[in-house]
């Protein structure tokens, strides 16, 4: 059986190359970004028909649908990961993106100090900074 595809040309808001859209009636819409070439609209659009034509509106590992259909990977080799372990990742970088937030405002801190001072007493307005604090 030959699937019902529809092809839309429209200029996407945001970047990307093509999005295709299942219908209630089994057909496909294959919305492509107008703003690429003819050859880039080519090319979303044998990318929307390789997803179409592997049936892949019927799984879940988006990760190994998109390579599977960027053929970067064989099928056979494909193992699936957890989506928790991503999520550990995730936070992991999220834990170590704040330490380095928290170590740039303390560095900015000490910009600040230096550029409020000057070079001259820097060293006494350090002292007096570290013994009494900026109430001075």
């Amino acid at each position: 059986m030959t699937t019902d595809v529809n092809v839309v040309l429209i200029n996407f808001p945001a970047k990307g190359n093509e999005m295709v859209v299942p219908n209630e009636d089994g057909s496909y819409t294959i919305l492509i970004n107008a703003r690429l070439s003819e050859e880039g609209r080519m090319l979303a659009y044998q990318h929307a028909m390789r997803h179409i034509a592997a049936d892949d509106f019927q799984k879940e590992e988006i990760q190994t649908i998109e390579a599977q259909a960027h053929e970067l990977l064989d099928s056979a080799k494909v193992q699936k990961i957890p989506s928790q372990e991503y999520e550990i990742i995730i936070k992991k970088i999220q834990q170590r993106r704040k330490k380095i937030k928290k170590a740039m405002a303390q560095a900015e801190e000490k910009i600040k100090f230096i550029q409020k001072y000057g070079q001259d007493q820097f060293f006494e307005r350090a002292e007096e900074y570290y013994l009494y604090g900026d109430n001075l």
